[in-house]
């Protein structure tokens, strides 16, 4: 069965030329479906000339899960899957999370961009562990890297009006929905380079507290 691919953007100009090159070959059998969340560089530009995707834009920067979750409704397959379009991630690699099959139990994939978390490295890896740690014990799960952008997972088993996230907190809220209905999820290593914020990185601090408050205070 075909992916809906999803992936949100936002100013993400440099990045999209090798972003259409690694897409090429998943639009043969799949939806591809990018989401342009209000960009003001010459990301819709781009987009717009590439004949194999599906471009959403959204006039307005709203946040990566109000994007997520238009592409989400936009959706033309069952089986979904989400990853960033910031390239941090190897874009490659996303077909070994493409292997949802009820019949095997398996409901769910996540990716993981570490084997084992260290929180020593840097503040944002100090804050992934700290995060991962709280959803881990309010769910009593052993998830590597909760807060991965790349996920995959049937339609039919998110309620979409009952998604509240409109920022980075959507990560989060959408493995909670899955692990309350008690779906099989699977994580897989995915190779990552994260980005400095002069390079583009967007997640900030104030995001970290988001995601808390997502987790403590489910809406």
């Amino acid at each position: 069965m075909s992916y809906s691919i999803i992936i949100p953007i936002h100013n993400e100009a440099k990045s999209i030329p090798s972003l259409i090159s690694s897409l090429e070959y998943f639009s043969q059998d799949n939806e591809i479906l990018i989401v342009d969340d209000g960009s003001t560089d010459q990301s819709a530009l781009f987009l717009k000339k590439c004949s194999f995707i599906t471009l959403i834009s959204i006039p307005k920067n709203k946040g990566k899960g109000n994007a997520i979750q238009s592409g989400i409704k936009n959706a033309s397959h069952e089986k979904i899957i989400l990853f960033d379009g910031d390239l941090e991630m190897d874009l490659r690699e996303m077909e070994k999370g493409m292997i949802l099959n009820k019949n095997k139990n398996i409901d769910a994939v996540f990716g993981a961009r570490v084997q084992v978390l260290n929180p020593f490295v840097s503040l944002l890896d100090f804050g992934n562990f700290f995060l991962n740690g709280i959803f881990n014990f309010i769910h009593q799960k052993h998830f590597t890297d909760v807060l991965c952008g790349c996920k995959a997972f049937y339609k039919s088993d998110i309620n979409l009006n009952s998604i509240q996230s409109y920022g980075f907190d959507i990560d989060v809220e959408i493995a909670s929905i899955l692990v309350k209905n008690n779906c099989n999820i699977m994580e897989f290593p995915i190779q990552f380079n994260r980005r400095s914020v002069e390079e583009g990185k967007k997640l900030k601090m104030s995001d970290g507290w988001i995601i808390l408050s997502r987790l403590l205070i489910p809406k």
